[in-house]
């Protein structure tokens, strides 16, 4: 049986009904409904791995995982868990777009808001749907390859090209503010060419941040 803790949301598996207390802050726990797949609507079952609780589903093989479970994954600095999550899960070939006739945006099983779909991070080459306010759905393959780019030091390298585009995009912007300042003034002359510039700026960005 899965519960959850009604103090920090930490979820996992306990074997009575009564009085459950979270390992994590003491609290009482109660026991978690059914949650469906957002991708084939099989209810997800619950899962204990190490001190993780994920809720997988039996069709498609994909994973749910609260914000607690994710960030005990990313800064585990042991690696047990993560490990764990690597011997337990099936290795299979993710791909960034779904699948020809499958969903494009699913919801959320916990809320069933249509979750957001993003980049896990740069050059993970890995798209996740994220709820912000109960997880993160991971289709077949997708949490292993994540796991694996995270002990290869991708997040590190990440922040690193996201840090260095983030400066060579402000440089870009000073520039065309001073270009912008240095033109003859005149009635909106600096206006337009200012939000024309940003525009464009804004635009080739877009098109190559990934």
């Amino acid at each position: 049986m899965i519960v959850a803790c009604t103090a920090c949301k930490n979820r996992f598996e306990a074997a009575g009904y009564r009085d459950v207390l979270c390992p994590t802050c003491g609290s009482i726990a109660q026991q978690t409904t059914v949650r469906p797949c957002p991708r084939c609507e099989l209810p997800l079952e619950g899962r204990q791995v190490s001190d993780l609780v994920i809720d997988e589903c039996s069709g498609c093989r994909g994973l749910f995982l609260d914000d607690v479970a994710i960030q005990r994954v990313l800064e585990d600095q042991g690696q047990t868990r993560a490990d764990a999550l690597l011997a337990a899960l099936p290795r299979v070939e993710h791909h960034p777009m779904p699948r020809a006739g499958a969903k494009m945006y699913i919801k959320c099983p916990a809320c069933s808001t249509v979750m957001n779909r993003k980049l896990f991070a740069t050059g993970s080459g890995v798209v996740v749907d994220v709820c912000k306010q109960h997880g993160t759905f991971f289709d077949a393959g997708e949490l292993p390859a994540i796991i694996e780019f995270v002990q290869r030091g991708g997040l590190i390298e990440a922040a690193k090209k996201d840090a260095k585009r983030k400066a060579e995009r402000d440089e870009r912007d000073r520039l065309e503010a001073e270009r912008v300042r240095s033109m003859p003034s005149g009635p909106d002359t600096r206006d337009h060419a200012m939000s024309g510039g940003v525009a464009l700026t804004d635009l080739l960005f877009s098109l190559f941040r990934y």
